[in-house]
């Protein structure tokens, strides 16, 4: 009797390798606090779909930045984000916690660039835009990881 057989599509390790916009499901969303203070939406995505079905974005973060000068700006990719998800027009938000709570498991698309070296060289995809679940898939752009550290 065997043991197990080997599925190479269950292993550890599957990564993006590639910049793009990406149908994803929302794994993981977290509210904390940013080291300035402000609240923060950490949010893990998983892609569903394309040659780089079940990898994963993560770490991906949201600041609620409620200063007069950025308050239009955070509600307007807040209202992006969660329009994305399939919230309606008119759900009252009280609070990120509540967003979190009501997010996971949500599809959506989004824009995923490589972003600039962290303080230890590390480069990873960011997040840039939100969109409603592409029909047509996933669509990686061919831009792999910059030169650094992965």
């Amino acid at each position: 009797m065997s043991l197990f057989t080997v599925d190479s599509n269950n292993v550890f390790g599957v990564g993006v390798q590639e910049a793009g916009k990406y149908n994803v499901k929302i794994v993981k969303a977290e509210v904390g606090t940013t080291g300035r203070g402000q609240q923060k939406l950490t949010l893990d995505y998983e892609v569903v779909d394309g040659k780089y079905k079940g990898g994963q974005i993560r770490y991906q973060v949201m600041t609620w930045d409620d200063e007069q000068d950025h308050f239009d700006m955070t509600v307007k990719r807040f209202n992006t984000f969660l329009v994305a998800v399939g919230v309606k027009d008119g759900a009252p938000i009280d609070t990120l916690n509540q967003i979190a709570n009501g997010v996971v498991n949500r599809t959506l698309a989004v824009d995923a660039e490589w972003g600039d070296p962290n303080s230890k060289g590390n480069v990873y995809l960011q997040v840039y835009g939100y969109h409603k679940v592409d029909p047509e898939g996933s669509k990686p752009n061919g831009v792999k990881r910059p030169n650094g550290n992965t």
